[in-house]
């Protein structure tokens, strides 16, 4: 699976809003030659659960997504009068509003009761309802004007890119494998959409929607969707609790222009400027209430500090979530993990932390999809990590996922998910060669296996080898001096392009375990992060 989604799994057909306990902020934006300043940050939404995809509504009004009463409404805050309001009392959720252009009326994505996603348009004057795109399931979109939408639609597991005409109802489709930041680029006919059919480094490319031809602009931080457009040539971003701009034909790369994390903002994710780009609009993950969860390093030292715990201990507090979850027993699940249980993407995205937001997203989800179920497929224990393979059900769809567990005697500590990504080859072909060669200590036909830009990681991201040459170094000392080195599978999980292996090496008479995962990429292993 290429694309992302909410809580247990990377993707869901039918809901594809990401559900956390984010919050909408209001910053005042001043642009001086090439300083940008940020200042006078507000929490306009305040609400405990989901608040994102904010947009500006006029000079004077915000629109975004808010939770209330366990349903997601369109709310609008008035600026002036530092108010909000709901503009709408459907039966689904709506998700992205944003202002028609030259109409009184907002547009946003509603998920039905019956799990149905459609693009509709909301009358102010009435408030009635309009089904804008048929047939198609919009999850993210911009206006280019006010008859012509783009769109990232869920197609075949991944988004794709259409251009739709609500006068004449036909839609055009111009890209495959994209991402959800969409915005129309300031002084242009062109509109900007994040680019993802390299599996590398994602890009930044513009599209004219009157006639499909996309160029290249940039490309984004690393794991980073969400930009917007200051002015026709700066971009802002921001990643974790760090906002960043980009100058094109200017910078060389991302700069760091503010540090929001004093206003309790952990991780930056959906953003907006206004039209005289002197009001940012940020949606962001907040630091649990009351809980000291910095950093995934802040996690590590905690974890080394916990007991060990034996195979079965660590499989069994795993185990204790499933059957909550299958049986859609929302307290019981929830209370399999730690209180400051943290949530991951691999191999350390931040997504959520704590057991109360964790339960909000999932009270959510279990409101919104009717038939859930999880199994295991496959298990790897090593000290306090567990590893699932797991297939995942839900309602007519059925996926396979794997997902790192870190757990002590309370719960689980924290949950990393996997995706699976497609893969062009069997990457298990190139993992058992750089075994074989492993064990025949070959250093020529073991370092032939790998990328020469590959990265060997501790889990989950400190680096230990950055490049071929450093590899070939460390392996050429062990080669040499430990002659009865050898390795053996003991379990294996495959995913898309990743091999996951639980070894067994013997190093000098000793018996050691570890957990790698390698991914493979144009036929070589490009990376590998050990857990032990």
């Amino acid at each position: 699976m290429k694309y992302y989604f909410l809580i247990l799994f990377p993707f869901l057909s039918t809901l594809s809003f990401s559900q956390s306990n984010t919050e909408v902020f209001l910053f005042d934006l001043e642009k001086n030659n090439s300083e940008i300043k940020v200042s006078n940050g507000i929490n306009i939404s305040n609400n405990d659960g989901y608040d994102n995809q904010p947009s500006f509504f006029g000079d004077d009004s915000v629109l975004y997504a808010s939770t209330r009463n366990g349903q997601t409404d369109i709310a609008q805050y008035h600026i002036n009068y530092k108010s909000k309001t709901f503009i709408n009392f459907t039966k689904g959720g709506e998700y992205t509003p944003l202002k028609i252009p030259n109409k009184n009326a907002v547009s946003a994505v509603r998920l039905d009761p019956d799990n149905k996603q459609r693009l509709y348009s909301y009358n102010l004057s009435n408030g009635e309802s309009t089904e804008l795109i048929k047939d198609l399931v919009v999850a993210y979109y911009t206006w280019y004007d006010d008859s012509s939408i783009v769109s990232a639609v869920i197609e075949n597991e991944q988004l794709n890119l259409y251009v739709s005409n609500t006068t004449d109802g036909t839609n055009r489709k111009y890209a495959t494998s994209v991402g959800r930041s969409f915005h129309k680029i300031p002084n242009s006919n062109l509109v900007s959409f994040i680019y993802k059919e390299t599996d590398k480094t994602w890009q930044i490319r513009s599209l004219n929607p009157n006639n499909g031809i996309t160029r290249l602009i940039a490309n984004t931080m690393e794991g980073v969707e969400d930009i917007c457009w200051l002015d026709g040539k700066t971009l802002l971003s921001g990643k974790n609790g760090i906002l960043y701009k980009l100058t094109l034909k200017k910078d060389n790369n991302w700069k760091k222009i503010a540090d929001l994390s004093s206003y309790g903002i952990t991780n930056i994710t959906r953003l907006a400027v206004n039209d005289d780009g002197t009001k940012l609009l940020i949606a962001a993950d907040l630091q649990s209430d009351k809980e000291e969860i910095e950093t995934n390093k802040t996690l590590t030292e905690n974890i080394e500090a916990s007991p060990i715990l034996s195979e079965s201990e660590a499989a069994a507090v795993v185990q204790k979530h499933i059957g909550p979850f299958n049986n859609r027993q929302l307290n019981d699940f929830a209370n399999a993990f730690d209180a400051n249980v943290v949530v991951n993407k691999f191999p350390k995205d931040y997504m959520y932390s704590g057991r109360n937001t964790l339960k909000e997203n999932y009270r959510e989800f279990f409101r919104n999809n009717k038939k859930s179920n999880v199994k295991v497929l496959n298990r790897m224990v090593l000290n306090n990590y567990v590893v699932d393979e797991e297939l995942v059900t839900l309602n007519n769809l059925t996926i396979r996922q794997a997902t790192i567990y870190n757990v002590d005697k309370d719960g689980i500590k924290s949950m990393t998910f996997i995706r699976n990504r497609k893969s062009t080859s069997n990457p298990e072909t190139i993992v058992n060669d750089q075994l074989e060669a492993y064990n025949k200590r070959d250093i020529d036909e073991f370092t032939k296996t790998y990328a020469k830009d590959v990265k060997l990681y501790e889990f989950p991201e400190n680096i230990t080898s950055n490049g071929i040459e450093e590899l070939e170094k460390r392996y050429q000392v062990i080669f040499q001096k430990v002659p009865d080195l050898n390795a053996e599978i003991m379990n294996r999980i495959v995913l898309g392009n990743k091999v996951i292996d639980k070894e067994k090496a013997i190093i000098n008479g000793k018996t050691y375990y570890a957990i790698a995962i390698y991914e493979v990429d144009d036929g070589l292993i490009s990376k590998v992060t050990f857990i032990q």
